[in-house]
């Protein structure tokens, strides 16, 4: 079985790192009808062995391990903990082929068989962290946006270990619809770039500032991706959303 690039099963969120779009994905995970980004987890929801409550409990568990000042974790999730076989080495390879369009061995089954199943209609996800984007690579694919990300990727990374700190140009600010000659300098005059008119949602990263933002974000891709679930997943996001905005700013102490 190979991995199927037309597939219309795959969200693609192109974002700056530490911009919370990883909260976002987890949130949308959260539902009947799309995966969270780890191999096993997106294996036991195929097989319909996994539950909400499942989900909230790995969630609620991983978060409590994070720590601000520490890089973030991520809860473990991840494209390459959804990806790639759990037993290989070669994990960039394998997903720099898949940038390029590329088979690969190392593309686990589970994948292959989310962007092969038309039944079901399990949406999975995959992040671009640049700020250029081919939408060739998935032309059937939702490509969700985020913008205004200066101020709060600002603060967390404010937090950070100097050896935690992302490079500058995972910092951009926004995927703007006018590109600026620095903006131009800094990755290439001839990259070719997706444009914030050419998204198919724009996540605010400044809807984090409130939970009642936040959540109307979060219905809104509800009702964009037509996951139906809402209602059964909104209390739990406000939980998350309580717990991870606290989180995200609360370095644990340091051991001496």
């Amino acid at each position: 079985m190979d991995f199927n690039f037309n597939t219309s099963n795959i969200v693609v969120f192109q974002f700056p790192r530490y911009a919370g779009g990883k909260f976002v994905i987890n949130c949308l995970g959260l539902s009947d009808n799309m995966v969270l980004q780890k191999q096993s987890l997106a294996q036991k929801q195929i097989d319909e062995t996994l539950s909400l409550e499942d989900k909230k409990k790995y969630i609620i568990e991983y978060l409590s391990w994070e720590d601000a000042a520490d890089g973030w974790a991520d809860l473990r999730l991840g494209d390459v903990e959804l990806f790639v076989n759990d037993e290989k080495q070669n994990t960039e390879v394998a997903m720099y082929h898949l940038s390029l369009g590329k088979q690969d061995d190392d593309i686990n089954d589970t994948v292959k068989f989310l962007s092969q199943q038309e039944e079901r209609h399990l949406l999975f996800p995959v992040i671009s962290h640049s700020g250029t984007f081919d939408r060739g690579r998935y032309p059937n694919a939702k490509v969700i946006q985020w913008k205004n990300n200066g101020d709060f990727v600002k603060t967390r990374t404010s937090l950070l270990h100097d050896d935690r700190m992302p490079r500058d140009e995972e910092q951009w600010n926004n995927v703007a619809n006018e590109i600026s000659d620095s903006f131009k300098e800094q990755f290439g005059k001839n990259a070719t770039f997706v444009l914030q008119k050419e998204a198919d949602f724009l996540w605010d990263a400044n809807w984090f500032n409130s939970v009642e933002d936040t959540l109307a974000g979060l219905q809104s891709l509800y009702r964009f991706l037509n996951l139906n679930d809402w209602n059964k997943v909104k209390e739990f996001i406000e939980e998350y959303y309580c717990l991870w905005i606290k989180a995200i700013v609360t370095p644990k102490p340091r051991l001496k």
